[in-house]
C-alpha cells in the first residue's frame, strides 16, 4: 500500500467533510440571523398594521365613511415607514364595522445572500372594529335604567325626576299594577297623540359615585375624586365627566336622589352630548360607602348617549282626566335630556369586542381578535 497516497486521500476527504460542515454551520447561522431580522421586521409591520387598522376604525366610529377610513389606513401605513410600493403590496379590507389590514413588504437579507436569498417576504395582520363600547371613559355621573332607556324614542325628551323636591315621586299604578308614569299623567303637551317626554323616576336612575382605582388605569386622571358621595364630587363630575375608565359589566355605588346643588353644572353642559351608564338592576354585590336611604348599587351593563337640555326648577305633571283624586298635580326639580341616536357618540379611550353598536349606544374603536 502506498501510505503517502492513502494519507493524501484521507486529507482530501476531511477537507470535503469540513467544507460541507462549514456550509451547514454557515447556513444555520444565516438562518438564525435572518430569523431575528425577519422577527424585527415583522414587529415593525405589526405596529404599522395596528395603527392603520385602528385609525380606520376610528373614522368609522366618527361616521366619516369607508373612503375616508381607507385613506386613513394608508396614511398610517406610510407614517410607520412603509413606502408606496409596500402599501400597494398590502391589503386593507373594510366590511361593515370591521377593518382588516395586512401589511406586507420584502425584507432584505443580511447573511443569507451568500446562499442566494436576497430578500424574504414579511407580513403582519391587524383587525379592528368600531362597535358597542365594552369599556369607556368620560362618563357622565347619571345612570339610567336600561329597559326604560331602550324604550325611549330617538330624540325624545328624558325628564330625570327629583322625588326629594316635595317628597312625591312620579309613579303610576292602575288596579294595583305599576304602569308607565305617562299612563297616569299628561305627557302629551301638544295633544298630537304621542308623548313629548319620558319620566325617569327615582327607581330608574341614579347618581354614580365612580370609584378611584377600581376601574381607573394609571394613564387616566380623575380630578373630582374625594372618596365620597357628596354634592361637590357629583357636581364636579357633571361638569368634567369621570376621569377613569370603566369596563363592563360593573357594579357601582351611587345615590337615587337628585342633587339640587347641581343646577349650574347641568346647565353648563346644555347642548352637549354625554355618555351615560345604563344599569340592568340594582343592589348588586359591591362595597358602598354612600349612606342614607338613597344609597344603592347599580349593575351597569351598557353605555348610552343623551344630549343635555338643562335644569328645570319646577317641572309640573298634571294627572290625566279620569284618574282617581289621589292623583294630584305634582312638581319637581328635574334634569332634562334627549336620547341621542345620531351615531356620533364615541369614547376615545374605550374598547369594543366588535359587536355592532345600536344608534343610541356609545361606540369605541379598538383592535379585536
Amino acid at each position: 500500500m502506498n501510505t503517502k497516497s492513502y494519507l493524501r486521500n484521507e486529507h482530501g476527504q476531511v477537507l470535503i467533510q469540513f467544507a460541507l460542515m462549514l456550509t451547514a454551520v454557515l447556513a444555520f447561522v444565516a438562518l438564525a440571523v435572518e430569523a431575528g431580522n425577519v422577527y424585527a421586521e415583522r414587529r415593525l409591520l405589526q405596529n404599522a398594521a395596528d395603527a392603520s387598522a385602528l385609525a380606520a376604525a376610528r373614522d368609522l366610529c366618527l361616521n366619516r365613511g369607508e373612503a375616508t377610513a381607507l385613506n386613513s389606513a394608508r396614511t398610517y401605513l406610510s407614517r410607520n415607514g412603509m413606502s408606496s410600493v409596500d402599501i400597494s403590496l398590502s391589503e386593507i379590507l373594510i366590511e361593515n364595522n370591521r377593518v382588516t389590514v395586512t401589511a406586507r413588504r420584502p425584507a432584505e437579507t443580511l447573511l443569507a445572500r451568500v446562499l442566494g436569498w436576497n430578500e424574504i417576504n414579511v407580513g403582519a395582520t391587524a383587525r379592528s372594529a368600531c362597535g358597542a363600547a365594552a369599556s369607556a371613559c368620560g362618563l357622565w355621573p347619571v345612570a339610567l335604567d336600561y329597559a326604560l332607556y331602550e324604550g325611549v324614542q330617538c330624540g325624545q325628551s328624558v325628564v330625570i325626576w327629583d322625588a326629594d323636591f316635595d317628597g312625591t315621586d312620579a309613579l303610576c299604578e292602575i288596579d294595583g299594577v305599576p304602569h308607565d308614569v305617562c299612563d297616569c299623567y299628561d305627557c302629551d303637551l301638544d295633544d298630537d297623540g304621542s308623548n313629548d317626554f319620558v319620566i325617569v323616576a327615582s327607581i330608574a336612575r341614579g347618581w354614580m359615585d365612580f370609584p378611584e382605582g377600581a376601574f381607573q388605569q394609571d394613564i387616566f386622571f380623575d380630578s373630582c375624586d374625594s372618596n365620597g358621595c357628596g354634592t361637590s364630587e357629583l357636581t364636579c363630575r357633571l361638569l368634567n365627566n369621570y376621569g377613569g375608565r370603566m369596563t363592563l359589566p360593573a357594579c357601582l355605588p351611587g345615590l337615587r336622589g337628585v342633587k339640587a346643588g347641581a343646577k349650574d353644572e347641568v346647565n353648563a353642559r346644555a347642548g352637549e352630548t354625554v355618555n351615560v351608564p345604563l344599569f340592568a338592576s340594582i343592589n348588586c354585590a359591591a362595597g358602598n360607602h354612600c349612606t342614607g336611604k338613597e344609597a344603592e348599587t347599580f349593575y351597569v351593563t351598557r353605555f348610552g348617549c343623551v344630549t343635555v337640555t338643562g335644569w328645570v326648577q319646577n317641572f309640573t305633571l298634571n294627572p290625566k282626566p279620569g284618574m282617581p283624586k289621589t292623583y294630584k298635580k305634582i312638581t319637581s326639580k328635574a334634569v332634562l335630556a334627549t336620547k341621542d341616536c345620531s351615531g356620533n357618540c364615541m369614547t376615545f379611550c374605550g374598547t369594543t369586542t366588535g359587536q355592532p353598536a345600536e344608534p343610541w349606544e356609545l361606540r369605541a374603536a379598538s383592535l379585536v381578535p
